[in-house]
């Protein structure tokens, strides 16, 4: 019961809970690309809201993205979610899947708007944009990936100094 409560299990869990998640939005965005307003149409014809719709009031948002930025997005940013979900999930470079898995989140922040509803106020729509708690709990992962990688080099290191001083001891 003591392990299942521990600091290290709780960030393997949530490390290996959101590389899947990212993983299986890689798939569905792919699944769901050319279908009648698919992911495809949203990424060509979706304008930036930043804010959020409707915030300021009358304003409808920026653009959409030109065809140069929006094209290759919409067929790399599923693939970058598979391949950087599967990546993270399985503990392989997690900083640096981290920091392009906050980002690439930070890109459809500003693509729906950190309020998605354009409301703070629960109206049976989204009124809490959940990609702000996912990039909390990444940046969690990589700050704790950080701290084992330095506590390790530590261990190393003293278990070094104490072998070395420790052999001239014995004499």
């Amino acid at each position: 019961m003591k392990y299942l409560l521990n600091l290290r299990t709780a960030v393997i869990v949530n490390r290996v809970t959101m590389g899947l998640f990212f993983f299986v939005s890689g798939i569905a965005n792919y699944l769901n690309f050319s279908v009648p307003n698919g992911f495809y149409q949203t990424v060509l014809n979706q304008k930036l809201q930043i804010i959020g719709p409707g915030i300021p009031p009358g304003w409808e948002g920026v653009g959409p993205l030109p065809g140069l930025i929006a094209i290759p997005y919409a067929w790399l940013l599923p693939l970058a979610e598979i391949l950087l979900g599967a990546l993270f999930a399985l503990n392989y470079w997690v900083r640096w899947t981290g920091l392009l898995l906050i980002l690439m989140t930070f890109s459809i922040i500003l693509a729906f708007g950190i309020v998605p509803a354009g409301s703070l106020f629960p109206n049976g729509a989204e009124s809490f944009n959940k990609n702000i708690l996912f990039m909390t709990l990444i940046w969690i992962c990589i700050a704790y990936d950080a701290y084992e990688q330095k506590m390790s080099r530590r261990r190393a290191q003293v278990s070094a100094d104490y072998g070395l001083t420790g052999s001239g001891d014995d004499m």
